[in-house]
């Protein structure tokens, strides 16, 4: 019997393009501290570093929203939680049974 090889999933096109900006920033920041870097690469860094600090940026203002919109879901679902526990207690307190078994 043979065993199959796991699936092996082509990554995002975001995730591919992340790597490889870090690696050429990696490089780069390498040839920097050995004096080695030349204007164009130098640019080129410059480049990346700005395309990473707008990505961070929307993934920050996202992440905001985000947490924003699960608090609201959080405060409504709270308040329906306390809204049928009310109507639950209103519904045993009136029911014959609760008052047999109080006795």
């Amino acid at each position: 019997m043979t065993r199959r090889k796991p699936a092996v999933r082509a990554l995002h096109p975001g995730v591919q393009e992340r790597l490889q900006r870090e690696a050429a920033i990696d490089a780069l920041l390498q040839r920097g501290l050995r004096g080695v870097l030349t204007i164009p690469e130098a640019a080129v860094l410059a480049d990346y570093v700005r395309a990473d600090r707008r990505v961070a940026e929307k993934t920050r203002k996202r992440l905001t929203e985000t947490t924003r919109a699960l608090e609201r879901h959080r405060e409504a679902a709270d308040a329906e939680i306390r809204r049928l526990e009310a109507i639950v207690e209103q519904v045993s307190a009136a029911s014959p049974q609760s008052q047999e078994h109080a006795a």
